[in-house]
C-alpha cells in the first residue's frame, strides 16, 4: 500500500502547477544569474590585489601621525613598509602572468607580517583598515592549496568559482527556505481534496508522511541539482578560463581549509538534502497545527529570522544560533561562524543538529497523531484528526 500511495503522490506532484513553478524557478535560477552576473563579472585576482594594495597604502597616513612619538607604532610602520613592497610585487607578478611561485611566497610573507602586526595590537591603524585574522587565515589556506597542488595561477584563476559561490550564496538560506515552505505549505492538508480516492488506500499515518516527504524532497532536490548543472554548463562554454580546479574555502576546527570545487559541491548537496527533509517535516508539523498555507509560510520564515530579530533587540542568545544551519552555504564557508562569532557553527555540527531536529520533529508528529482524535458525529467511532 505504501508504494501505491507513493505513486499517487508522484501523480499529484506532476499535476500540481505550484510544483511546476518551483521546478521552472530552480531550473532557470543559476543560468539566469550567471547570464546577468556575467555582464559585469566578478573582480579578477589582479583587480582584487590592486585594490588591496591601494587600501593598504592608506595606512601610512595614519601611522605617520604617531610613529615618531610611539615606538610600537614605529615598529608597525617598518613592518608595513615591507608589507606594501610585497603587495606591489604581487600585483606586478599577477599583471605579467609570470613567476606564480614567487606570487605565492610573497603572499605567505604578507600574511606572516599581518599576523605579527596583530600581535603588536595594530597600533596606529584605524579599525576600518585592519585586516581581520579570519581573512588572513583564508588567504593562507588558499595559497597553501595552490602551492601544494601546483596549480597554474593566473588573474582569472578563481573566476568560475566566484560565479558558483556567489550564486549558491544567494540561493542558500532565506530563498531556499521560502521555496521549501511554498512546496510544503499544503503537504498534509491537500489530502482533504482527495478523500474519496484516499479511502481506497488505507495506509498508516507515519507511512503517509514518509511518502509525502520523500516525494517532495526528491522533486525539489532533483530540480536544484539539474538547475545548478545547467548553470555550470553555461559557465564552461561562455566564461574564459572556466576551470574548476581551484579551491573553495571551508570552515573547519575554528579555522579555514581549502577544498576542491567537487568536494564543496558534494558537501553542499548533502547539506541541502538535510535542510530539505528538515523543512518539509517542519511543514508537516505546521500543517497539523495550522490548516492555512500562508500561515505556514509566515511562521516558517519567522522561525528562520528569529535569531536575527533577537540580536536586533540587543540580546545574544547562542541557543538560537543552530536555527541558522538552514543556510548551509554560510555554514560551509564560515560566514555564519564569523558573523555570529560562534565556532560551533561548522558543517559537521550542522548535519548533526539537522539530523537531531528531524528525529525530534518525527517524534512530535507521531505523538500528535497518536493522541489527537475527534468525534463525528455523536455515537460515531473515534476518527484520527490527521
Amino acid at each position: 500500500m505504501f508504494w501505491k500511495y507513493t505513486r499517487f503522490q508522484w501523480k499529484l506532484t506532476l499535476v500540481n502547477r505550484k510544483n511546476w513553478f518551483i521546478a521552472t524557478f530552480l531550473l532557470l535560477f543559476f543560468f539566469l544569474y550567471f547570464l546577468y552576473y556575467g555582464q559585469e563579472g566578478p573582480l579578477t585576482m589582479y583587480d582584487k590585489k590592486k585594490m588591496e594594495m591601494q587600501l593598504s597604502y592608506n595606512v601610512f597616513d595614519y601611522l605617520n601621525l604617531e610613529r615618531h612619538d610611539i615606538p610600537e607604532v614605529q615598529e608597525v610602520f617598518e613592518l608595513y613598509k615591507d608589507l606594501q613592497s610585497l603587495l606591489g610585487m604581487q600585483v606586478w607578478h599577477m599583471a605579467g602572468g609570470e613567476d606564480p611561485d614567487q606570487y605565492i611566497e610573497d603572499g605567505l610573507e604578507v600574511n606572516r607580517i599581518r599576523l605579527e602586526i596583530h600581535e603588536l595590537g595594530n597600533r596606529g591603524i584605524p579599525d576600518h583598515l585592519v585586516v581581520p585574522v579570519d581573512e588572513i587565515l583564508k588567504e593562507e589556506a588558499l595559497l597553501h592549496y595552490i602551492k601544494d597542488n601546483d596549480l597554474p595561477l593566473t588573474s582569472e584563476s578563481f573566476l568560475t568559482n566566484d560565479y558558483v559561490t556567489n550564486a549558491v550564496s544567494m540561493m542558500s538560506g532565506l530563498l531556499f527556505l521560502l521555496i521549501l515552505l511554498i512546496g510544503g505549505n499544503e503537504i498534509l492538508v491537500q489530502d482533504g481534496k482527495y478523500r474519496t480516492v484516499l479511502k481506497g488506500m488505507p495506509i498508516p499515518f507515519m507511512q503517509k508522511i514518509t511518502s509525502k516527504v520523500v516525494v517532495q524532497s526528491i522533486a525539489i532536490f532533483s530540480f536544484l541539482v539539474i538547475g545548478l548543472f545547467i548553470g555550470i554548463v553555461y559557465l564552461t562554454t561562455n566564461v574564459e578560463d572556466s576551470a574548476f580546479s581551484f579551491p573553495i574555502l571551508m570552515y573547519h576546527d575554528e579555522s579555514f581549509v581549502a577544498i576542491s570545487t567537487s568536494r564543496y559541491l558534494l558537501y553542499l548537496f548533502i547539506g541541502f538534502a538535510f535542510v530539505t527533509v528538515f523543512i518539509l517535516l517542519l511543514s508537516v508539523l505546521m500543517n497539523m497545527f495550522f490548516r492555512h498555507a500562508v500561515a505556514n509560510i509566515l511562521i516558517g520564515l519567522g522561525f528562520f529570522l528569529l535569531p536575527d530579530m533577537v540580536r536586533a533587540l540587543g540580546w545574544e542568545t547562542t541557543v538560537l544560533h543552530p536555527i541558522k544551519f538552514i543556510d548551509i552555504h554560510g555554514v560551509i564557508t564560515g560566514d555564519l561562524a564569523v558573523a555570529l562569532d560562534n565556532p560551533f557553527m561548522n558543517y559537521w555540527n550542522a548535519l548533526l543538529c539537522l539530523s537531531i531536529g528531524c528525529v525530534i520533529l518525527i517524534a512530535i508528529i507521531f505523538a500528535l497523531n497518536k493522541f489527537s482524535y475527534k468525534r463525528i458525529p455523536k455515537n460515531a467511532p473515534l476518527e484520527k484528526a490527521f
